[in-house]
C-alpha cells in the first residue's frame, strides 16, 4: 500500500522541507486572497506538518489522508497542538460523504496530490466535495505538477541516503497518457543489523490548465489565481508546479 512503511521514514527523508515551503507560501496566498474564519481541513495531510503549523497560527485544523500509516504520524506530532485538531481516513474523492457541508473557511491539498488522481472524473468528484465542504466565501488553495515537469524534469532514477535509511527512484513517463510512475524502493536499518526493504507504486498524472479550471469552475468555485509554484507569477511552458486559488461564492448565482 502507498505510504504504508514509508510513513515513518517519510519526514527525515527530506519530505518533510516541502510542507515548510508550503507553510511559508500559504501565508503569502492568505495575504493576497484572505479569509475570515479559521477552519482549516487540509486534503491528503500525510505526516500533518503543514496542519501542526497552521495549528500554532491559531487555525482549527482538520486532516484526510487516505493512509492509517501516515495519520499515526500526524496524530502524534499534533498531539501537543493548543488548538482543535481532527483527523479522518478516507479517500479525497468521497469528502461529501465523510465531512459535513458548510464547514471550512480554508481547504488546502498539497505536494501535487490532485495528480495521484488520475481519471478526470476522480478530480471533478474531489472538487465538487471541496465546493461543499468550503463555508461560503472559503477558499480552497492547491498544488498540482505539470506535464513538463513529469516529463522532462522528474528524473528516471534517483538515489538517496539518511541515516537509516536508503532510498532509490525509478521513474517513467508515459506521454500517451501524460501518466507519471514512479517505483519507490526503500531500505531501513543499518549497517550492521541489516535492512529491511520495502517498494511502493507512485502514479501521478498530468493535466491541461484548461482542463483543470473548466473542473474547477464545474465544481462551483470561482478562480482567483493560477501561479507558478511558490511565486505570484503566470505559468509559463516550462513552470513546473502551479498553484491553484479558488473561492467559493458567497451567493450560489454569483
Amino acid at each position: 500500500m502507498t505510504y504504508n512503511r514509508y510513513a515513518a521514514v517519510y519526514d527525515g527523508s527530506g519530505q518533510i522541507r516541502f510542507a515548510l515551503l508550503t507553510a511559508i507560501y500559504l501565508e503569502e496566498v492568505l495575504q493576497r486572497h484572505p479569509v475570515s474564519g479559521r477552519r482549516v481541513l487540509d486534503i491528503a495531510c500525510g505526516t500533518g506538518t503543514l496542519l501542526a503549523i497552521l495549528a500554532e497560527r491559531g487555525w482549527e485544523v482538520t486532516g484526510l489522508d487516505a493512509s492509517a500509516a501516515m495519520l499515526a504520524q500526524a496524530a502524534a506530532k499534533l498531539a501537543a497542538v493548543p488548538t482543535r485538531v481532527e483527523l479522518w481516513q478516507g479517500d479525497m474523492r468521497d469528502l461529501a460523504g465523510l465531512l459535513p457541508a458548510n464547514t471550512f473557511d480554508l481547504v488546502t491539498c498539497t505536494y501535487d496530490s490532485l495528480n495521484y488522481l488520475i481519471g478526470s472524473n476522480d478530480l471533478a468528484a474531489c472538487l465538487r466535495g471541496v465546493a461543499r465542504v468550503l463555508r461560503a466565501g472559503g477558499l480552497f488553495v492547491a498544488d498540482m505538477n505539470t506535464r513538463h515537469f513529469l516529463a522532462y524534469d522528474w528524473g528516471e532514477c534517483a538515489f538517496s541516503e539518511q541515516p537509516s535509511y536508503i532510498q532509490v527512484e525509478r521513474t517513467f513517463f508515459d506521454p500517451s497518457g501524460d501518466v507519471s510512475t514512479m517505483w519507490l524502493t526503500g531500505f531501513i536499518g543499518n549497517d550492521h543489523e541489516g535492512y529491511e526493504r520495502f517498494d511502493e507504486l507512485h502514479i501521478e498524472r498530468a493535466y491541461p490548465l484548461e482542463l483543470v479550471a473548466a473542473l474547477i469552475e464545474a465544481a462551483g468555485l470561482q478562480i482567483e489565481g493560477c501561479y507558478d509554484g511558490f511565486t505570484f507569477q503566470p505559468p509559463t511552458t516550462t513552470t513546473q508546479r502551479i498553484c491553484w486559488v479558488a473561492r467559493k461564492p458567497l451567493c450560489q448565482n454569483c
